[in-house]
């Protein structure tokens, strides 16, 4: 800051009044006056003086009290401030320094008195006054009322700063206190969340620090203090009860005041969903029909509207839900389930749905019943008895000692069991009851209402802006946020002792990963066993709004082989989730704890391979426990158990996955697979704590890294379904506390915002094949309104969000190099270095390893399809060599031939191709109407290797992508019929250009493949995988629609329902219905029925709605 300082001395005589006029002042300019008394013997700093100017030309007149020969001065000399018009003054507090210097005379005596002028000063004798002037006068003066000591004269110091007047500093406040605020209003409002907004005071009067909302509900206010003032502010109250009304105002306060109250407001939150009802009765009716009946939830807000029962046999992989009206003066409701099948078990389940009070078109869905289950079979309702009264019967003296000498006699035959059991069987325990869990440390707080920013919950429509924040400045947010949890974590001092037993050390993968005491996992005690044998190194873990929802754990050692299958046999585990490949790096992670084939006993555990499930980035294997020693009178069917385990294997050695879409599919899917009443999942990779805690946040991601990713994904995901928010830092910070480095890495950190903003933003789009029609009339008929107020259909909204990539010149750099760029018919449609298709090089020829294609993954494998673009003339050896070098058996044509342009690029029958290492031959070709098959035999010319290939070539394949045709859905089914019998290598696709065509036959294939075996479509997530791995071969919306009326035709004809789409127009749902969006078992009931309608967020995006929310907001406007 500039500082200009001005010094002018103003002699005095005796009587007289000092003044000094100091014309010249500059506006929103701050003065400060010092003043000094001067005599013969030295000088005395008086206090300076401070004011801002708000008008030019004022003069200031000094005035200082008469000393004289007055031997003691009480008060220092007064320094007044007047102008014509009234002025305001504010008393300050002083920091005069008690010590007082006098020049020429020495230095003043200890008791501060002149030896000439006999006077005292102290620090309480020193006033200052600070004054405003807050009119336009020109003039202002100081005016004496005494006068000045014989013979004194006086120095002015100015001193002038460039300060903006709005600054309002400390030396410049005043006594008012800031206006109230205005335009209090509400823009939404939830079950426990709504968004205030208002405008600053109309006069501040001072530097606003912020504001305190007051919100109060059944006499009792809650305070909120929001800093960082703006102009227009917006603020959301969160964690509010439900169906409550508040009433609220506002305060603006300054440094120092807090203003007037603003106007009140009263608003009332929305219903949510009520309890859990209870199941009464389910009885068997007849042999095809169920009678279910229940009470009314013991809570609900304001009325229960309407009861879903959910019911599935045990051959059912998702449920069927019937709608029931509630009635509000029945406490108890029933309903009757026919034409169901017999000699099969049901599980039922209750729960209720209140409608929402703000917007009446919506249904907020509580909490299920416990389930229930029962069997049907014929002539299960003759087997219904009622057990009557007994009659009173007299207890003569006789039966009372029969009664008493029979209970002797049954006491010491009880205590004999006692005994021979607990010597000679020792070797049986009894596994009636899932181990008690001890309670956690700390409780689980995570979640709970903070003023702290960094531990709020984001709702889940400014999650795309939260995220979008954290990455500007090269991930400079990610990076403060993840510094401060590693922060945290280094200051939680847990013990872990038992990894630290002696007996216990060699059962951990890593000496640095160790279990806490707090939260570790007790195996049940075997008799005649040591008492360490209850360790095992693994932990639970909180989910979201479930406590110790799962078990993280390292891989398994062969040394802890048995004492892993007894925790998921102890535990009723139904789920274990595998993130890590047996060997990475050349390096073991993890040892095969299941049998290859066949049978193998871990222990006292016997596991049975029942069937293995390849899948293009996962495996499950569905495994048969038996318990060898559990004893008891027990049914035999409770020695046997069934189990899933879930192995993630696309897990790259380094870092994160390439794009979070398939990893939230696993987490989803695996997550649904585990049965309501199915124990804690247990998640592993190496260590069982970085992957681990990754699946744990994704679901409410490299060794320590595995564990975490999907624990993380799952809770996030589950709490943005049920709350429409979601908190990753609180979370991680939480589950930090139950196992030890969960997300090591800052690069997960950031992939589990990414995948969960991918999961928010795209919403749920695997839907079952049941409701795809009624999905689709949805995408085409809603629309929503993006930040520009541009209105389009949420097809088109899925569409942006596939096509959003767009790579740079570094992702195409093997494509645009100059040896390269011949080799490409089109551009715009090449392919990027991180999915390309290499070839074998040649020695010293630059450019020997690159063509035109690209590796697309299908449903069972990564590298299922190889795409790529008609072969040039000068491109047909590295076509062929790509054959040969891909062990590639089926070749697919979609281009037309010509013989131009588009040329054939294979021998003619009876003529060889010779090329370097091999040659190739036309075997036969037969022309089947729509197909034209040819059979080629490629042979090395170094060995006797042969290579088989058969070519289809379809000329009825449509171009325009208008309408499906049955030419599509009968090249798909002929060349998964001629792959039945098992090709190792992949499927080579090409069109004109490597572009639309190909990657259309290639989703369709995977789609098929899809709804066949899990009976639901994902167009979106295949759509988008293909795009980033090939930009460019969604031309534009037409293209995409055509997936989904193809798909449609398909599972219309599929489901009996005739349907022949022409024009890819939108199509209308049925008069008085909503259209709506289905959603996977694990956030949404199983069988793909809504739970919850599309919502549209303000940026236009489509996401995931609270729990039980249920329709379509086409206003746009967020609702959570």
């Amino acid at each position: 800051m500039r500082m200009k300082v001005n010094r002018k001395e103003v002699g005095m005589k005796d009587g007289s009044q000092p003044s000094l006029p100091t014309n010249n002042c500059h506006n929103n300019f701050t003065y400060s006056l010092n003043l000094k008394m001067r005599t013969r013997k030295g000088s005395l700093n008086v206090k300076m003086l401070k004011w801002s100017v708000p008008v030019f030309g004022f003069m200031v007149a000094v005035c200082v009290g008469i000393l004289g020969s007055i031997p003691l001065v009480s008060a220092a000399p007064d320094l007044t401030l007047d102008a014509e018009d009234r002025f305001q003054e504010e008393l300050v507090e002083s920091d005069f320094d008690s010590e007082l210097y006098a020049g020429g005379g020495g230095e003043i005596p200890g008791d501060g008195i002149f030896s000439e002028g006999k006077f005292q000063l102290s620090p309480d004798d020193i006033q200052v006054h600070q004054h405003k002037i807050p009119n336009s006068e020109d003039m202002s003066s100081l005016d004496s009322n005494n006068p000045l000591f014989p013979n004194g004269d006086n120095v002015v110091e100015q001193q002038e700063e460039k300060e903006r007047m709005e600054e309002k500093d400390v030396f410049a406040g005043s006594d008012k206190v800031p206006d109230k605020p205005s335009n209090l209003s509400v823009a939404w409002v939830t079950d426990s969340m709504m968004e205030l907004s208002w405008s600053e005071p109309l006069k501040p009067n001072g530097k606003l620090e912020g504001y305190r909302i007051f919100y109060m509900q059944n006499n009792f206010t809650d305070v909120v203090t929001v800093k960082s003032p703006t102009e227009h502010m917006k603020f959301a109250l969160m964690n509010l009860a439900a169906y409550t009304e508040y009433t609220i105002w506002l305060k603006a306060f300054t440094w120092k005041n807090e203003g007037e109250s603003s106007a009140t407001i009263v608003v009332k939150t929305d219903v949510r969903g009520p309890f859990p009802p209870r199941i009464v009765n389910v009885s068997c009716l007849s042999e095809d029909a169920l009678y279910i009946a229940w009470n009314r939830p013991t809570k609900f807000y304001n009325t229960i509207d309407f009861y879903y029962v959910d019911y599935r046999s045990d051959q059912w992989r998702d449920f069927e839900e019937l709608t029931v009206n509630a009635h509000a003066d029945q406490p108890d409701h029933s309903i009757t389930l026919q034409n169901l099948t017999t000699n099969v078990m049901y599980e039922i389940r209750v729960r209720g749905g209140t409608r929402s009070v703000l917007e009446t078109d919506k249904v907020f869905k509580g909490q299920y019943s416990d389930s229930k289950r029962i069997l049907l079979q014929q002539n299960c309702e003759k087997t219904r008895t009622v057990t009557p009264l007994r009659s009173v019967t007299e207890f003569t003296p006789q039966v009372i000692a029969i009664a008493i000498c029979a209970s002797f006699v049954l006491i010491l035959m009880l205590i004999a069991l006692v005994i021979w059991r607990r010597c000679f069987q020792g070797a049986y325990y009894y596994l009636d009851d899932p181990p008690r869990i001890p309670p956690l440390v700390g409780g689980t707080g995570w979640d709970g209402d903070t003023n702290d920013e960094l531990k709020r919950a984001i709702p889940a429509h400014l999650f795309s802006k939260h995220v979008s924040e954290l990455h500007v400045d090269g991930d400079i947010g990610f990076s403060k946020e993840y510094e401060l949890i590693q922060s945290c974590s280094v200051q939680d001092d847990f013990s872990s002792e038992h990894s630290q037993h002696p007996d216990n050390k060699q059962k951990n993968r890593y000496l640095n990963i160790v279990a806490y005491d707090h939260t570790r996992v007790r195996l049940q005690p075997m008799p005649g066993q040591k008492k360490c044998i209850d360790y095992i190194n693994a932990n639970y873990i909180d989910g979201f709004r479930n406590a110790q929802a799962y078990i993280g754990t390292q891989g398994p050692l062969p040394s802890t082989f048995d004492c892993f299958w007894r925790m998921v046999w102890e535990h009723n585990v139904h789920i274990i989730v595998m993130i890590t490949n047996l060997v990475e790096r050349g390096r073991k992670k993890c040892d095969m704890y299941w049998p290859k084939e066949g049978i193998e006993t871990y222990g006292v555990i016997q596991v049975r391979l029942v069937k293995e499930e390849v899948m293009a980035t996962y495996i499950v294997r569905t495994f048969q426990l038996k318990h060898l020693k559990l004893g008891g009178n027990k049914n035999k069917l409770c020695k046997f158990r069934s189990c899933q385990v879930y192995h993630y294997t696309n897990w790259p050695d380094h870092g994160t996955p390439s794009h979070p879409l398939p990893v939230l599919s696993f987490v989803k899917k695996s997550a649904a697979a585990n049965p309501v009443d199915g124990g804690p999942i247990i998640v592993h990779c190496s260590a069982g704590v970085g992957r681990t805690g990754t699946y744990i946040e994704k679901l409410q991601f490299n060794r320590y890294i595995h564990l975490i990713f999907p624990t993380v994904l799952d809770a996030m995901l589950r709490q943005v379904q049920s709350r429409g928010d979601l908190n990753i830092f609180g979370f991680l910070n939480h589950i930090r506390t139950q196992r030890n480095f969960l997300v090591q890495t800052e690069e997960q950190y950031i992939f589990i915002h990414d995948a969960l903003l991918e999961g928010i933003e795209s919403g749920e789009t695997n839907v079952n094949k049941t409701y795809l029609s009624r999905y689709l009339h949805s995408l085409l008929s809603s629309s929503y309104a993006d930040e520009k107020s541009e209105v389009s259909s949420l097809l088109e909204r899925q569409y942006k969000l596939v096509t959003q990539f767009t790579p740079k010149d570094f992702n195409l750099a093997s494509a645009l190099k100059a040896s390269n760029l011949t080799k490409n018919r089109n551009l715009d449609c090449v392919c990027t270095d991180t999915y390309r298709v290499a070839l074998t090089p040649k020695p010293g020829v630059e450019g020997s390893d690159y063509i035109n294609a690209s590796f697309f993954p299908g449903y069972h494998r990564l590298q299922e399809f190889i795409i790529t673009q008609h072969p040039l003339e000068a491109t047909t050896p590295e076509f062929w060599q790509m054959l040969w070098d891909h062990n590639v058996q089926m070749v697919v044509v979609l281009s037309v031939i010509d013989n131009q342009e588009y040329g054939t690029f294979w021998p003619p029958q009876g003529e060889d191709m010779d090329f370097d290492t091999f040659r190739v031959k036309l075997v036969q070709e037969s022309d089947q109407g729509c197909f034209i098959i040819r059979d080629f035999s490629i042979q090395s010319l170094q060995d006797d290797y042969e290579l088989s290939i058969k070519m289809v070539q379809c000329s009825h394949w449509p171009h325009t992508m208008i309408s499906p045709s049955s030419a599509v859905f009968e090249l798909v089914t002929f060349t998964q019929e001629s792959l039945r019998e098992s090709s190792s290598g992949p499927i080579a696709v090409l069109d004109r250009f490597g572009g639309t065509e190909a990657a259309t036959f290639c989703t369709l294939t995977t789609l098929v493949k899809q709804m066949n075996l899990e009976s639901h479509i994902d167009v979106y997530m295949y759509a988008k995988l293909y795009h980033e791995q090939r930009p460019g071969v969604w031309k534009n919306l037409d293209d995409y629609l055509f997936l989904y009326r193809c798909m449609e035709a398909l599972t219309c004809t599929s489901n009996g329902i005739p349907h022949t789409p022409t024009s890819p127009s939108p199509l209308l749902p049925p008069s008085g219905t909503d259209p709506f969006i289905t959603t996977t078992p694990n956030i949404l009931p199983p069988n793909g029925h809504m739970n919850g309608r599309i919502i549209h967020n303000g940026n236009g995006t489509v996401r995931v709605p609270p729990d039980g929310m249920e329709t379509v907001d086409h206003s746009g406007d967020p609702m959570v």
